[in-house]
């Protein structure tokens, strides 16, 4: 069949930008500027040029690729409808203004999007490519010195009997097949779909017919509509849209403005958003070089001073003078090293005799807890090891067994209690005691008993209940009682020791106590996890009544212009340690913390060193209560999607919490 090679010329089009724009997964790189496509069955090759591209296929595909690249439509009128006042989006269309809506088929955009869900785009491209070679067909590009093949995507009737566990879709191949076997069935119809679009149907009709498949839900239907459908009017939010929303439009972007053109706006918007994070991150990375460098040039002058001040000292003294300085030294050394020798003596046999009383059972105890010459990791959750769903990337559990089968000596610290923490990582082998609630609890995930804890004095308990009935907040108290109102037998809480040295009761257990939901947030936060994480709550009349009880912890979210008075009021307690930060998930809203003043990462991270014996400590965070984990560590490492001034304080720039950095960094530490 007859190959054509067709230049079109178009100022609007950019092919390193389409592809990287998160809206295809199958474009192929060849080398820069030239991309190898397969889509519907159909192949073709795209170069850039400095003027336009040019499209080489089969004369029988030209146009379906025409269409499929959008190229009817004018982007630079579309451009012009942009409002001159909006700055950030004029810049972002200037920057990305290559970018335009692929015309998609719409059964691949319905399961690329399905595989989509809660997944970054290299292993969405990654799955997706796999499961096309392993199941699809073959397609071979052969004209002059392209020599291509590729595999199309496989249709319903192939997925629907395939075996997906290969993928490692998770969650997604139940999805995945269900919609094969309900288009297969007649349940779902692809064609009625498309005729709702050319009918006239209403985006929010089209959605609802979509919204019947399993797996699909209000964003996927989204993207699907605009990829797939080409709805321009519909404009997908997803975690990077939705904080430019929050830093830019004051949490709702004016897609009325755009009513047909919002999906371009939310694609320069994108596109934007994420050339900026990069750009951030290189300068950061930029940045800690040259401070590194200076430093080290800084030392070394200073130790050669040092030296030329000590030899020319030395030449000062006379030569009997030297001779008695010499003498001295000797002398000196001597005490010292006899004194190393009794110190070595004394430290042997009280080990000995410590190793001699102990049971075998703590001896087995202390073995699992020596990490003598070893690095330890300890990694915070949210915005750190977590991504911007609060969960494991799908293959991060697998990755860090890898790592601690290995050898890897890995936990975490977080502000988070043991309930939540025990069902986000339940897929992961960790061993090491863990730092819960900011360094209220060191908790043993393998003994599922909290080993140490640290109580608020009770003095400080009412003057914190003062305080929160004077600025108007309520939120949740955490304390050690045998008394709760719901089963928390998950929760594990158990034997504890606070830093005084004071044993609970037996089988004590840890309950949340709430006098009412005040706002939008206390209720999310209660409803998940209670249902999600089977986290116990007792409500009570009021705090005050439980005043007389080891309270250990409270968390309270309100807007920081609430928060900020009773945080200035509650710091002139200095036996109490608060944390006060921004939500990470981007809700607007500030957390205020407040525990023991001993209650911190900084004092978790001693804790376990004094427990653990390790040779040093690596730190990882992202939020401004992970400044003290930093300072008690060896080394600290930030995500790239880190807080300002936790990268400033941060040894090592990490990749982003979204793309795995911290896992990334330990295999390489592990290699």
């Amino acid at each position: 069949m007859d190959y054509i090679d067709i230049f079109i010329k178009n100022d609007y089009i950019d092919l390193k930008q389409i592809a990287e724009s998160g809206q295809c997964f199958r474009w192929k790189k060849i080398c820069p500027g030239r991309y190898f496509v397969i889509s519907a069955g159909q192949a073709a090759c795209f170069f850039q040029e400095k003027t336009g591209i040019r499209i080489l296929c089969r004369e029988k595909d030209e146009e379906y690729f025409r269409r499929y690249l959008d190229l009817d439509t004018d982007y630079g009128k579309i451009i012009e409808q942009i409002d001159p006042e909006d700055r950030f989006l004029s810049g972002a269309a200037k920057m990305g203004k290559g970018i335009r809506i692929l015309r998609q088929d719409l059964w691949e955009m319905i399961i690329s999007f399905i595989i989509s869900q809660r997944n970054n785009i290299p292993r969405i491209m990654k799955s997706i490519d796999a499961l096309c070679e392993k199941i699809g067909e073959k397609i071979v590009f052969d004209y002059e010195e392209e020599h291509l093949i590729g595999y199309s995507f496989p249709e319903p009737e192939v997925l629907a009997k395939a075996d997906l566990s290969e993928f490692k879709f998770g969650y997604r191949e139940n999805y995945i097949r269900q919609t094969a076997e309900d288009i297969l069935e007649g349940k779902f119809d692809l064609e009625e779909v498309k005729d709702a679009v050319d009918e006239g149907k209403t985006p929010e009709q089209v959605k609802e017919m979509l919204k019947q498949l399993k797996g699909v839900g209000e964003k996927v239907a989204s993207c699907i509509q605009l990829f797939g459908l080409h709805q321009l009017s519909l404009f997908p939010i997803d975690t990077w849209i939705a904080k430019v929303e929050k830093m830019y439009y004051n949490g709702h972007f004016p897609v009325e403005k755009y009513k047909d053109a919002a999906g371009i706006m939310q694609q320069y918007l994108f596109f934007r958003v994420r050339e900026d994070a990069d750009k951030r991150v290189v300068l950061e990375m930029k940045r800690e070089v040259n401070e590194k460098a200076a430093s080290k040039a800084l030392f070394e002058e200073e130790m050669t001073e040092k030296i030329d001040k000590q030899t020319k000292r030395k030449n000062e003294i006379s030569p009997e003078n030297n001779s008695l300085e010499e003498n001295r030294l000797e002398k000196s050394r001597f005490k010292k090293d006899k004194l190393e020798k009794i110190e070595l003596k004394e430290s042997k046999l009280k080990k000995d005799r410590l190793q001699k009383g102990k049971s075998e059972e703590a001896r087995s105890e202390a073995n699992r807890y020596n990490l003598s010459g070893k690095m330890l990791y300890v990694s915070d959750l949210d915005g750190t090891l977590l991504n911007s769903d609060a969960l494991l990337n799908e293959d991060v559990p697998k990755r860090l067994n890898a790592l601690i089968e290995q050898g890897l000596c890995f936990t975490v610290a977080t502000a988070r209690t043991y309930a939540t923490v025990n069902s986000i990582m339940k897929d992961v082998n960790l061993t090491c005691p863990m730092i819960l609630m900011n360094g209220v609890m060191i908790y043993d995930p393998v003994k599922k008993s909290c080993i140490h804890a640290e109580i608020i004095e009770r003095d400080s308990v009412e003057y914190i209940l003062k305080g929160r009935k004077k600025f108007g907040v309520t939120g949740f108290a955490y304390a050690l009682s045998p008394e709760i109102s719901e089963d928390c037998s998950k929760s594990g809480e158990t034997s504890v020791v606070d830093s005084a040295g004071r044993v609970g009761k037996s089988g004590r257990k840890m309950a949340t106590y709430y006098e009412k939901i005040a706002t939008q947030h206390m209720e999310k936060f209660y409803t998940e996890r209670r249902d999600l994480y089977h986290k116990p709550f007792s409500k009570v009349e009021k705090l005050e009544d439980i005043s007389g009880e080891d309270i250990i912890y409270f968390s309270i979210c309100y807007e920081e212009e609430v928060l900020r008075p009773f945080y200035e009021y509650l710091k002139k307690d200095e036996r109490l340690n608060l944390n006060f930060y921004k939500d990470v998930y981007g809700d607007g809203l500030w957390y205020l913390e407040i525990s023991h003043k001993n209650a911190s990462k900084y004092y978790g991270i001693q804790k376990l060193r004094k427990l653990l014996h390790p040779a040093a400590i690596t730190g990882m965070g992202d939020n401004l209560n992970d400044i003290p984990l930093f300072k008690a560590c060896d080394r600290s490492c930030a995500v790239g999607n880190a807080h300002k001034e936790v990268k400033e304080r941060a040894d090592y720039i990490l990749d982003t919490n979204l793309n795995a950095g911290v896992v990334k960094f330990l295999e390489k530490e592990m290699k």
